[in-house]
């Protein structure tokens, strides 16, 4: 990697580190404050430590080794230095790092513990909840369907989805003029920061209101917020929200026939090599095989009827109602994959073509944008470079998790990491301070090695 490169990337990082804390998922409750910097939202939790928070205390004692699984660094120790501290510093107990250059995997890793209670070792593809980075895979496949001519952007979606709309029609009469565009760009009119809560993380308020069983399903949950007012005229504004997501994982069973899962896997993920994706589930008893433990120590209320005081992590929401926003299980290795299905390049097939990738990453023609060095296209936030294709990244976070990925075009580099802790109460800095130890990290990589280690993790 010449130094050029570097800056590139060090460049698209930095730029994702400012912004980050815009787009957190408002998934901690109802009561997420907000503040306002520079004419973007800032959520921030309510003051209570999900991890342990940063000593301040000068340590006299010497840090255990963290175990380390994964290939020979081959030039990469910078990473088995930087991030290690990060994790100490906040308490995280297992993270997980993947980078690729063009379209060969040519750095791994895991760090830390997958499961405290058993001393099981986290594995460089290990699975993760990867929360709101579950939005671009939703956005290319709807963009897929798209290109196959199976669904317009313009298409209304109480049109497309009828079954949901409230006897009577929805609350607010502009809701008649959302699209699939307005859904994919975070400006169908929904803002969590003026409704003052998060309806896919309301399951148990949703479903009382509606008279269903506990858990609201995803239907049960749009139909609900089909009966509120919109927060502005669609088109207009943006305001990132989970619930529009969720709108479109429905419209894509419309659209097939089939359950949201079903087609992403068969149409995106499986063309990729991502078959051990799947939605995930919200209970600690329904972890997945290869699945880590999540840690917080955050106490609430169950969404289900027989659970009581759970741990947040592990039933305080509904991952089935979060699906196509943020419901989605996977490793490092999978969110690599996924670029490589729309990258332009001669060795995997892509699931989207040239016209469709410029659609993907267009600059919404709106006023919140006009000017920015940067943007939400559909399903992703995007970078312009100078040169080369634009940068694009996303985050997601849930109780218990937190990850991101970046895809740096002019460097043609592509980088993921995972964790599975996170603080709330402090997820501003928690947020810039993981994006740091990213940056420091790949400053210290002179030159990425010359492999591909792909077949390793299939």
């Amino acid at each position: 990697m010449t130094s050029r490169s570097r800056r590139s990337l060090l460049a698209a990082l930095a730029t994702g580190t400012a912004a980050l804390a815009g787009c957190t998922d408002r998934s901690s409750d109802a009561t997420t404050g907000q503040t306002t910097t520079g004419g973007r939202t800032v959520t921030t939790a309510p003051p209570t430590s999900t991890t342990q928070e940063p000593s301040t205390e000068t340590e006299t004692t010497t840090e255990p080794a963290m175990p380390t699984t994964g290939p020979p660094l081959a030039g990469v120790e910078a990473f088995d230095e930087h991030v290690p501290d990060f994790m100490r510093k906040w308490d995280v107990p297992a993270a997980t790092v993947a980078v690729a250059r063009g379209e060969d995997l040519v750095f791994t890793r895991g760090y830390g513990y997958a499961d405290r209670e058993t001393d099981a070792v986290v594995q460089p593809d290990s699975l993760f909840r990867i929360g709101s980075i579950s939005k671009p895979i939703t956005a290319v496949t709807v963009l897929e369907l798209v290109q196959r001519g199976e669904l317009s952007l313009d298409d209304r979606m109480v049109d497309l989805l009828p079954d949901l709309v409230p006897d009577g029609g929805p609350k607010d009469p502009r809701v008649g003029d959302v699209t699939v565009r307005n859904l994919l760009t975070h400006t169908a009119g929904w803002s969590e920061v003026e409704m003052g809560y998060d309806p896919v993380f309301e399951s148990r308020r949703i479903a009382e209101a509606e008279g269903e069983t506990t858990p609201a399903s995803a239907e049960t949950t749009l139909t609900y917020v089909l009966r509120q007012d919109l927060s502005f005229d669609p088109g207009t504004a943006f305001a990132y929200a989970n619930v529009g997501y969720v709108f479109l994982g429905r419209i894509v069973e419309a659209v097939t026939g089939r359950s949201y899962q079903e087609h992403v896997q068969e149409r995106v993920l499986d063309p990729l090599g991502m078959d051990r994706m799947q939605i995930g589930n919200s209970r600690r008893r329904g972890r997945l095989e290869d699945e880590v433990r999540y840690y917080d120590d955050q106490n609430r209320e169950s969404v289900f009827p027989d659970g009581g005081t759970v741990p947040v992590q592990y039933g305080s929401f509904s991952m089935r109602t979060l699906d196509a926003a943020g419901g989605w299980v996977g490793s490092t290795v999978d969110l690599c994959r996924l670029f490589r299905g729309f990258d332009g390049m001669d060795g995997v097939p892509d699931v989207l073509d040239e016209g469709t990738r410029g659609t993907m990453t267009a600059r919404p023609s709106l006023d919140h944008w006009e000017g920015a060095n940067q943007y939400y296209g559909k399903g992703w936030f995007v970078v312009p470079r100078s040169t080369g294709e634009p940068t694009l990244w996303h985050n997601g976070s849930v109780p218990g998790s937190y990850g991101f990925c970046i895809r740096d075009g002019p460097a043609d580099l592509t980088a993921a990491v995972l964790f599975n802790g996170r603080s709330t109460s402090r997820f501003p800095t928690f947020n810039r301070e993981a994006q740091s130890a990213f940056i420091t990290a790949f400053s210290g990589v002179s030159s990425w090695p010359d492999r591909d280690l792909y077949d390793q993790y299939d």
